[in-house]
């Protein structure tokens, strides 16, 4: 038998439905959203979470946003925003202050 070496995550758990991930792209001060299904969480040998998405590369890094299925907003460091308005509206204004 060939031993693995690479790490392996704990377990999985099932995502509510309507849990969608989340990353928001700018054009002139336009937002263009777009949404993955995420279909499940991997918990990994450190606690950690991450999202299972169809494309795999949705999850990569920690840049991006999950909405959950009653409409809060969250990232990876904790942040919650009550609904996806509100953080259309901050990412809004981010992106003005940047420019």
């Amino acid at each position: 038998m060939q031993k693995n070496y690479r790490p392996s995550g704990v377990g999985m758990i099932a995502a509510e439905p309507g849990t969608y991930l989340l990353h928001a792209y700018f054009d002139d001060n336009q937002v263009d959203l777009v949404r993955s299904n995420v279909i499940g969480w991997k918990v990994g040998n450190d606690s950690r979470i991450a999202p299972l998405v169809v494309d795999p590369r949705a999850a990569d890094g920690d840049n991006w946003f999950v909405q959950h299925s009653d409409g809060r907003v969250e990232n990876p460091n904790g942040r919650v925003w009550d609904t996806l308005d509100e953080w259309i509206d901050e990412l809004k204004r981010e992106q003005r202050e940047a420019a």
